[in-house]
């Protein structure tokens, strides 16, 4: 028998105790508030909670990576200790979902969708899985005192977080509150909401913690047990298959059924390891030599050695190779799972479902029989192993059990992006717990784009109090209501562009950022470009017309602009002023004139469809520069605002436009503004460096249907691999891609048609 094993027995031997009460069955015995718990003699344990990844939809590539790494992980495992992985299923409590993700109403005449969307929310979250997968880590050590189990944690912890960093898993320690409520949850199922525990009230108290938590009963059979008005069912990894997928797991965990499986790790001390199996290798030598030995005693000399005998010589040699070149390690593990279903019959239905995914893996899945208790203790994230199963894997064979399946997107006081096509849960996305803000959305014309936009622009109006400026090339957005300035050469609706409120621009001196936006539009007049006295000229006519606002404190209009240039001795000022004439007392004067519309509106919606394609790019511009004062202003207030931006890669057409909007992007995302870029043509917003830099600099980007050229493009900035562009290769309207933060998540977002919100937002001619 291996040292280690042997110790780790004589450790865990404990005198059996039959349970005089419900509290007793937990095997808890203390508690300390940072989350370490007593759980044996001298036995502590740790609990992490880590986030899933996006194993399922990954490339090969990929897959192997995070195999690799993922073996790793397993690798730095204490052989000192014992670990447990717990992949843990709940069903999202109702009432928790309502208060979390259903709007409240306002009275304030929106009212009725705000009940549609709930509504929609609702219809949603009962087709959805419904279901919440969270995975823990537990390490449990013997120690002689409470401090020394405290260091040793502090300790492990930082090599289990940076190893979860490099697979794109968030860790973190969970405190006592928060490693009591796993427990609470799994034993008072449908009570999840009521969870309200105050340690240091209990303590004041004198209180149990196990009051608290536990079920009000515990009724051990055979093969099954009864817990408060549920029926639960341990289960275990009785025979495991040659080769084992990497999909059973997640297989083993896609129910719609509340449950806890759990995987106990033993590491053992490479040294311990190979002497083991040099041994086991020389028995079976031995057992060989013996072999041989009779046949020749009975003259059979050309005596073939039996098929188990190699077999067995070539695995204890295989066992060996890879615990001595190969950076393998051997590791006993156990496999237990725990389901709870509301009848006898839902559990049957469901154990016989897991046994039939077991079979399907060539695995046998058996429930425990007379050790329902133990096995109860065991799969639960309390940190003891009362079931003694082991079986004897290598590190390779270990990482076949794999944890991780696909990432979710259930950020509380999210708004809804449809829902995971892998998990079928909802999406929930809240762009504040990002470090960027900025996004894109991206897709050929068909593919749902503006839908999409204006889906968001109606749920943000109506679950948020920020502010949301549009700029809309196609006319579309009108109909969401606000302010809509019509910006045309006929129209009577004006924005100033030399209109500067306190705090503009990305400096200490606003009028450099001025005189960059005024360059960007002579560049837009003048196509053929401006020389390096041009642009002096502009920048020195800036500055004096700001000089002069300062001393009058009348606002200056391009017209301002216009007469300054005139003023000046060069000649190419004076071609400058006849750029500026047709923009200011020609034709095409829409920007020459003071603002004359209500541009403080909680939306706004600057149409520029009739503008011209002359016009389209200075539009756009000067619709940046007023969006900026508004989120100047905005900022000082303490106020949000969405930006949305249709038709973005116009910007990116010519150098001064492009740094000048490249400068306002990050003027945005400094100022609490959630910008959003909207775009079908990606090959051309690709080709601006500043736009390539703004787009994979991004954390939330949502992709949509796109074209062949476009996905090889994104596919090689956003490191997207094949099986992830299925999801946007003729993809249905509404369905597609999310990057969110480092990951890509697919979803399916189908809006129900016959709702008032639909023909709000539909861009359709036939509907």
């Amino acid at each position: 028998m291996i040292k280690s094993i042997n110790n780790l027995k004589k450790q865990e031997k404990d005198n059996f105790n039959i349970p005089k009460s419900i509290q007793q069955v937990i095997p808890i015995q203390r508690i300390w508030t940072d989350g370490i718990f007593l759980v044996g003699k001298n036995k502590y344990s740790q609990t992490f909670k880590f986030s899933d990844i996006n194993y399922a939809v990954a490339s090969k590539e990929d897959k192997e990576a995070m195999f690799l790494e993922y073996g790793e992980l397993l690798n730095s495992f204490d052989s000192g200790a014992t670990t447990k992985i717990t992949i843990a299923l709940r069903r999202i409590n109702k009432k928790d979902f309502e208060k979390e993700i259903l709007l409240p109403f306002k009275e304030d005449g929106l009212d009725i969708y705000r009940q549609e969307y709930n509504q929609m929310l609702l219809d949603k979250a009962v087709n959805s899985n419904g279901m919440v997968r969270e995975i823990y880590l537990t390490i449990s050590v013997f120690k002689k005192s409470i401090e020394d189990a405290r260091n040793y944690f502090r300790r492990v912890s930082t090599d289990i977080v940076s190893h979860l960093a490099k697979l794109g898993s968030k860790c973190i320690e969970l405190d006592a509150r928060e490693k009591l409520r796993i427990l609470h949850d799994f034993y008072r199922i449908g009570e999840e909401i009521n969870y309200n525990l105050d340690i240091k009230d209990f303590i004041k108290k004198g209180h149990n913690f196990k009051d608290y938590i536990c079920p009000d009963g515990f009724s051990f059979k055979k093969d099954y047990f009864e817990m408060g008005k549920k029926y639960g069912r341990v289960l275990f990894l009785k025979e495991y298959a040659s080769y084992i997928k990497d999909s059973m797991i997640a297989e083993l965990t896609d129910m719609n059924s509340n449950m806890m499986m759990s995987i106990d790790i033993i590491p053992i001390p490479t040294d311990e390891a190979v002497k083991e199996v040099e041994n086991r290798l020389l028995g079976v030598e031995t057992n060989i030599t013996n072999w041989q030995r009779k046949q020749n005693a009975n003259n059979n000399f050309s005596a073939v050695i039996p098929y188990d005998l190699e077999q067995q010589r070539k695995e204890s040699k295989e066992f060996l190779d890879d615990l001595t070149t190969r950076d393998q390690r051997m590791m006993f593990a156990n496999l237990t799972l725990v389901i709870t279903a509301d009848t006898k019959e839902k559990l049957d239905a469901d154990t016989e479902t897991i046994l039939i995914t077991g079979r399907k893996h060539l695995c046998q899945i058996a429930p425990l029989t007379y050790q329902q208790m133990d096995g109860l203790n065991t799969a639960l994230p309390i940190g003891v192993r009362n079931v003694k199963i082991l079986r004897t894997l290598t590190t390779e064979s270990l990482s076949a059990l794999m944890p991780f399946r696909v990432q979710e997107i259930m950020d509380k006081g999210g708004i809804n992006y449809g829902e995971n096509a892998i998990s079928h849960n909802l999406i929930m996305v809240n762009k504040e717990n990002l470090q960027n803000q900025s996004s894109f959305l991206l897709g050929v014309p068909g593919s749902g784009k503006s839908f999409s936009a204006k889906e968001l622009i109606v749920f943000l109006a109506l679950s948020t109090d920020d502010d949301i400026m549009i700029c809309d090339p196609e006319g579309e957005y009108s109909a969401l209501g606000g302010e809509v300035i019509e910006v045309s050469a006929s129209s009577k609706d004006h924005i100033n562009p030399m209109d500067m409120v306190e705090g503009y621009g990305d400096g200490l001196n606003p009028v450099i950022d001025k005189s960059e936006f005024v360059l960007s539009l002579f560049e837009q007049l003048d196509k053929a470009g401006l020389g390096p006295k041009e642009k002096s000229i502009i920048d020195r006519c800036t500055q004096l017309t700001y000089d002069e606002y300062h001393k009058t404190g009348t606002v200056p209009t391009l017209m301002t602009l216009r007469e300054k240039l005139l003023e000046q001795p060069e000649k190419e000022a004076g071609a400058l002023a006849l750029t500026l004439e047709m923009f200011t007392n020609g034709s095409l004067d829409v920007f020459a004139h003071e603002t004359n519309v209500n541009i403080s509106s909680r939306i706004v919606s600057y149409d520029i469809y009739k503008l011209g394609k002359q016009l389209k790019t200075m539009g756009l511009l000067v619709i940046t520069d007023a969006m900026i004062n508004r989120v100047s202003d905005n900022f000082k207030k303490g106020k949000r605002t969405h930006i949305f931006i249709d038709e973005i890669h116009v910007l990116f057409e010519n150098e001064y436009s492009a740094t000048f909007f490249n400068s306002a992007w990050r003027q945005f995302r400094k100022r609490n503004a959630y910008p959003t870029a909207i775009t079908q043509n990606v090959q051309y917003l690709l080709a601006s460096v500043d736009a390539t830099t703004m787009l994979s600099n991004s954390e939330f980007i949502v992709m949509l249907n796109q074209a062949s050229s476009d996905r090889k493009e994104l596919g090689d900035l956003l490191n997207i691999s094949k099986l992830q562009m299925s999801y946007i290769t003729n993809s249905d309207a509404g369905c597609g891609l999310i990057r969110y933060g480092s990951s890509l998540v697919p979803f399916v977002n189908k809006f129900p048609k016959n709702t008032k919100l639909y023909k709000l937002m539909t861009t359709k001619p036939g509907d």
